[in-house]
């Protein structure tokens, strides 16, 4: 019975984060993208040129049938080919529950509750160990970025659920589950996770990776090069007749783009793309690093951003493995010791922080121990695929994002979203580095709990920044965010629309990217197709695009009377 209660623990603390205001925001620029393309819709309104090319449209017009074609191609042209899977399983989630804001986010947050229900699940299975599956699941159920990316109508969190399931029937075969069913399963989940977000390839690589130095594995060399096989023709397919024949284009012209702004150093909340120096892509990939765990969340802000103060945490940890070596050595173990000590009493203003960033440092070595241990310790293939499949996990995104900064010149990869697929593997192999760590000193409990206590405010503080708009790991505005203004807007013109007025749209707005990269004015349908999306779709209401206004929706009357619907304002309501 204490496992279920452990587990109805976590689903408890992982709902109210995940299901609370959930429609306190408006959609973001990406969520709108997900909204239009999960509805066959091009961003820009590439499929829909007639319409808006008509003296007046109306929803009906606005959401005309749309073939599969249109679909893929929507994705093609504003998502360089990704987040296919869940744009389908969100458009048929729409036809049931609608398209509000709290709906279409309600998704997210169910894949996301699934994630943490089936880590704990899958981490007692493998460890048979209630500690290490509460603690894996309590430390991804409080993980700010998993918390915010739950609260995005985005594929991120199917993404998660899809590769953990995925590792999870990995295991299952090499149990014993070899028949052609487990690799077709395993192949499906793949190849899912592949469409819906290329970086999920790195759960692959680590399952290769590993399955390469895994013993016992003649037999299943032929299962797991078909599910190989399969999976290549299907990205080849995808990539060249498919909807991401456009991805090597776009992320060119995207990375271009972003190093022409990391040069150009615009004073604006774009200015967070920066020229990748030496410095600051170190600095950033160790905030990533301690970023990666509630149980280090906000670690390098308070060594000051400082890579000296680093730097001598890792000595710090040198010298105490050094003891944990030497033992029985007690010269050395003593030298050792108090080496150690000397240098946190030297550096006492963040004494607290260096025993932290410590503790982190041994949860991992203690994870990763086991791996070379064998047969040392009691030997489980199964706990020993799982446990090398996370250290990779916590390993490959980090290195992944590290290269193409250093290689594109600029630090947009260089941010928390783009690592996100890691945390369930990062949860699960600390929960397990955790109970090692417990089994290893009756210190070390007491060390946990100075972790959770040291830690209570920095989670708690990141988490209350996202749900105030203030979060700089995944959404920052200002001001907040107010609700759906689209939807706002939708409402007073059905309230206020009779028959022979007509809904002027604005056209003449210029969004970031056009005022840099481009020389010529263009209308903007934006406006259009996101304050579409919210009126009844069988209205006749007559709409025009203004080219000459900005800002302002207007319902012109039949008597010639503008009525003012909303003003966006510029940026302040375009999320």
């Amino acid at each position: 019975m204490r496992k279920y209660g452990l587990l109805v623990i976590l689903i408890v603390l992982a709902s109210y984060f995940r299901f609370s205001k959930l429609d306190n925001r408006g959609l973001f620029t990406d969520e709108k993208f997900t909204l239009l393309n999960a509805n066959g819709i091009w961003v820009g309104g590439g499929n829909q040129q007639e319409i808006f090319n008509k003296p007046f449209f109306t929803p009906q017009d606005f959401w005309a049938s749309k073939s599969i074609k249109d679909y893929f191609e929507a994705v093609a042209h504003s998502d360089f080919g990704t987040h296919i899977v869940y744009n389908a399983f969100l458009h048929y989630w729409m036809q049931v529950f609608g398209n509000s804001d709290y709906p279409i986010r309600f998704l997210s947050a169910i894949f996301s509750l699934l994630t943490v229900v089936f880590v704990y699940w899958f981490s007692l299975k493998i460890f048979k160990k209630n500690a290490v599956a509460f603690f894996a699941g309590f430390l991804l159920a409080l993980d700010p970025l998993n918390i915010a990316q739950s609260h995005i109508a985005r594929s991120y969190t199917l993404s998660f659920l899809l590769v953990i399931c995925a590792t999870y029937c990995f295991i299952e075969i090499f149990k014993g589950n070899k028949k052609a069913k487990y690799f077709i399963i395993y192949a499906v989940l793949i190849g899912l996770s592949l469409l819906n977000h290329y970086l999920n390839f790195l759960v692959p690589l680590s399952h290769g990776l590993v399955f390469l130095f895994t013993k016992n594995k003649k037999h299943l060399w032929f299962g797991f090069i078909s599910a190989a096989v399969f999976n290549g023709f299907l990205m080849l397919y995808w990539f060249n007749w498919g909807g991401g024949y456009l991805a090597m284009d776009f992320l060119k012209d995207k990375n271009e783009k972003h190093l022409k702004l990391a040069e150009l150093n615009i004073k604006t909340p774009e200015a967070a793309i920066q020229l990748s120096t030496p410095s600051l892509v170190t600095k950033k990939t160790i905030e990533l690093v301690y970023d990666s765990s509630i149980i280090t969340q906000g670690l390098f802000l308070r060594l000051n951003s400082g890579i000296k103060n680093v730097v001598i945490t890792i000595l710090v940890f040198m010298l105490l493995l050094g003891a944990y070596y030497f033992k029985k050595k007690q010269k050395v173990y003593v030298s050792l010791v108090v080496i150690s000590i000397g240098l946190l009493a030297i550096n006492h203003a963040i004494m607290e922080d260096i025993v932290l960033a410590n503790i982190f440092y041994f949860m991992l070595f203690f994870a990763a121990e086991y791996i070379f241990k064998q047969p040392k310790e009691s030997f489980s293939q199964s706990q020993f695929i799982l446990v090398s499949v996370s250290l990779l996990m916590f390993l490959l995104p980090i290195f992944f994002v590290l290269n193409d900064a250093l290689k594109n010149g600029h630090t947009t990869s260089l941010t928390h979203r783009y690592i996100g697929v890691a945390s369930p593997f990062v949860a699960i192999l600390l929960g397990f580095g955790i109970y090692r760590f417990m089994k290893f000193s009756k210190l070390a409990i007491v060390l946990i709990i100075f972790v959770f206590v040291h830690q209570y405010k920095p989670v708690k503080y990141e988490i209350m920044s996202y749900f105030a708009d203030k979060s700089t790991m995944n959404a920052w505005f200002e001001p907040a965010r107010i609700p759906n203004p689209y939807a706002q807007a939708a409402i007073t013109i059905s309230n206020k629309y009779i028959k022979n007025d007509t809904l002027y749209i604005p056209g003449a707005y210029s969004e970031f990217y056009d005022k840099v990269f481009e020389n010529k004015k263009v209308v903007s349908y934006n406006d259009a197709q996101y304050l579409n999306l919210y009126l009844p779709k069988q209205s006749d209401i007559p709409q025009k695009i203004d080219v000459n206004e900005p800002d302002k929706v207007f319902l012109k009357k039949g008597n010639g009377e503008k009525l003012l619907i909303f003003d966006f304002e510029g940026t302040k309501y375009r999320y």
